[in-house]
């Protein structure tokens, strides 16, 4: 390390760091391996999103970036640890608007997802109402009659209680006054695996995890949240065309950071998040995988995470859903 250098380090460990010795010490963000923490399961949809994200970040950043899953809890586990590393960015956060609703049906969390530092947007995800090969229904409309006709012989899985998966199946048996059993699993992954395998009758599932079974022919898909189709699969009709009135769900992504993360470093990942989504092939790739494109500001992030987390409180109290 040269004079200037260890002038620069001094200045900054004694608080009066000049501009030229502010810009030389940002520079060196990223200065080595940056861990993205999954907080679900691998196999499913964060999962798959994140490695793909995680690849093109460590294009643009110059520095590995590595995915660590971190599951449990309904995606709280892996926030919790984001949440208390050090605010230096080197470890982020892959975050859902499963953080959103934990705020609501988790009363011991160890964080606040508002309290987290935003630092971009990754876009929507539709979800797909898949069900398994051998249920009677073909149609959300006659699923209803059936589920209404046999209120306690059928179930749905979850990735785990309290997800966006618990409450938007939830908030469509509230709506369509049907009664389920609730079957949570630590993942999608492993849901859908017993979805297939007739263990648990269905699932209200993200596209990219839910579109390669729905393809191969693993389970048989009866509709999509979204008010408007998918472009994935666009001879499926959505929920609310198939008798369930007003019902529009979809789950949404965003990098977070621990509180406190400096500027410097929140305005580097969002750059890199926003290069992403300009980048053509990355972008196609995304889409590909079910996911509608991201980016924009920490701000526009920030808005959209309060606005969620007041709409599933509601959602969360009119089910009475609580997890201990």
């Amino acid at each position: 390390m040269n004079r200037r250098h260890l002038l620069a380090a001094a200045l900054s460990a004694a608080g009066v760091l000049t501009p030229m010795g502010q810009a030389m010490a940002q520079a060196k963000y990223p200065a080595q391996v940056i861990r993205l923490i999954a907080p679900y399961a691998p196999g499913g949809t964060v999962d798959i999103l994140s490695r793909t994200l995680a690849e093109q970040l460590s294009r643009d950043l110059g520095q590995s970036v590595i995915v660590e899953n971190r599951g449990g809890a309904g995606g709280t586990v892996g926030a919790d640890v984001a949440s208390k590393a050090q605010p230096d960015g080197y470890t982020i956060l892959f975050g859902a608007v499963h953080h959103a609703i934990a705020q609501s049906v988790y009363p011991k969390l160890g964080y606040d997802i508002r309290e987290l530092t935003p630092v971009g947007f990754l876009g929507r995800v539709n979800h797909a109402v898949i069900v398994n090969n051998a249920l009677p229904a073909k149609s959300v409309a006659e699923l209803i009659p059936l589920l209404k006709k046999n209120p306690d012989k059928y179930s749905y899985a979850t990735p785990g209680a309290g997800t966006m998966q618990h409450l938007m199946t939830e908030y469509f048996m509230n709506v369509t006054s049907t009664k389920m059993g609730h079957i949570p699993y630590r993942g999608s992954a492993p849901a859908i695996v017993d979805v297939m395998s007739g263990n648990v009758h269905m699932m209200f599932e993200t596209m990219p995890s839910a579109l390669q079974h729905i393809k191969a022919g693993n389970v048989r898909v009866l509709a999509v949240t979204s008010r408007q189709r998918s472009p994935h699969l666009p001879d499926v009709p959505t929920v609310m065309e198939s008798g369930a009135p007003n019902y529009d769900a979809t789950s949404w992504y965003g990098i977070f950071a621990p509180a406190k993360t400096p500027a410097h470093v929140v305005d580097r990942l969002n750059l890199a998040i926003n290069n992403a989504f300009k980048d053509k092939a990355f972008s196609d790739k995304w889409v590909s995988l079910g996911a509608d494109t991201g980016g924009g500001t920490p701000d526009e992030l920030k808005k959209l995470t309060l606005d969620e987390v007041s709409r599933w409180a509601e959602v969360a109290k009119k089910a009475g859903i609580t997890v201990q």
